[in-house]
């Protein structure tokens, strides 16, 4: 079973963005987090949900030892890592 370090704290991204068949796509690649970089190898699953008046887009990455589940807030553009998967081989943060 999976290590799961719940966070839920403010990173920061560096995203790929672009244009599919009219409609703007973001993609994490990077992620810089108490002096760590963490580079993704893969996307999970990516879907966008409200929390209340706000539409949070929610991205399951892979740096291919651990997994992470970041949000992103599309009103106020911050990013944050809602947890850690398989912890015992995550980068010691």
């Amino acid at each position: 079973m999976e290590d799961v370090i719940t966070l839920n704290e403010d990173v920061t991204i560096v995203a790929y963005y672009f244009k599919d068949k009219d409609q703007p796509k973001c993609f994490p690649k990077r992620m810089e987090y108490n002096g760590k970089q963490v580079i993704f190898t893969e996307t999970g699953l990516r879907h966008p949900t409200r929390k209340g008046q706000r539409m949070v887009h929610v991205f399951d990455m892979t740096d291919g030892n651990a997994d992470y589940r970041l949000e992103f807030d599309a009103m106020s553009l911050a990013w944050k890592l809602v947890y850690i998967a398989d912890a015992s081989y995550a980068p010691t943060f």
